[in-house]
């Protein structure tokens, strides 16, 4: 099952990936994404359309199949995308050592993940109300990273 935390300008969304590589991965994928401009249509009671489209950061939190569960020998991160496409695998120690941890930094500090992702968005209005909201919610985004860790894993 996939979840997503949607704001007013981003969404987080969390799920499960499995990657056939040699060795195999899996585990948890979280991306950052920035939410398309709709305009209004219908009635002011009409359901408004949400588009989650433009990645701009994405987490493999994985492990590699040929290991036992929780060796995240795999983890990596995209700091940013060109279009749809990642930016190559960055590795970074933290990731393998305490992931939630790493993840929870990251979240916290939206303004920071997207200027690092080359997205500029200064000056959007829902930024600073985002920035403060994904904050509240990193507690419960890491609870879906570890439900789907469990998921995948088979624990």
């Amino acid at each position: 099952m996939r979840q997503a935390f949607v704001f007013d300008g981003v969404a987080v969304l969390v799920g499960p990936w499995h990657e056939p590589m040699d060795p195999p991965e899996r585990g948890t994928r979280v991306e950052v994404r920035l939410l398309e401009d709709e305009p209004k249509r219908g009635s002011r009671f009409a359901a408004e359309r949400v588009v989650i489209d433009q990645p701009v950061f994405r987490a493999d939190l994985f492990d590699q199949t040929t290991h036992p569960p929780g060796n995240l020998r795999s983890a990596h991160f995209h700091p940013g995308f060109d279009g749809i496409e990642p930016s190559d695998r960055n590795w970074d120690e933290a990731i393998q050592r305490d992931p939630t941890t790493w993840l929870a930094a990251q979240l916290a500090d939206l303004p920071g993940l997207l200027e690092r992702s080359g997205v500029d968005v200064s000056g959007a209005p829902w930024l600073d109300a985002d920035a403060a909201a994904l904050r509240d919610a990193v507690p419960t985004v890491v609870a879906a990273v570890e439900a789907t860790w469990a998921e995948v894993r088979g624990t």
